[in-house]
């Protein structure tokens, strides 16, 4: 009795096991392909995230709101507030770097602009 329970259940894990999942992938079951989302920048400790480097690149931003904020962080800022994400998708707020409080801006390539 107990070898045909265990052969039963080894032919069903076999049968649920290849059966299943290949029917579970069929065309008329795959879901449509993701729109593409833009990707975050890599932070790279060897050369952290651009300060005053040059204009903004305004456009579709990756970073969530936490996201902006460590990367804010990871550039020596604290005290981060007021964040806040713009129509033209650039991240506005004010931080503290060196005892100065002061606005910053966050662009979708990870650059930041102090004002």
């Amino acid at each position: 009795m107990l070898r045909k329970c265990l052969a039963a259940l080894l032919f069903g894990s076999l049968l649920f096991g290849t059966v299943l999942p290949a029917a579970a992938q069929s065309p008329a079951t795959q879901a449509a392909p993701a729109q593409s989302t833009p990707a975050l920048p890599l932070f790279d400790p060897a050369n952290p995230p651009r300060i005053d480097a040059g204009p903004l690149a305004p456009g579709a931003t990756a970073f969530t709101e936490a996201q902006a904020r460590r990367w804010l962080m990871r550039a020596g800022m604290s005290n981060i507030t007021d964040l806040m994400l713009g129509e033209d998708g650039i991240w506005r707020g004010q931080a503290e770097r060196q005892g100065n409080l002061f606005p910053v801006s966050l662009d979708r390539n990870g650059d930041i602009a102090t004002h």
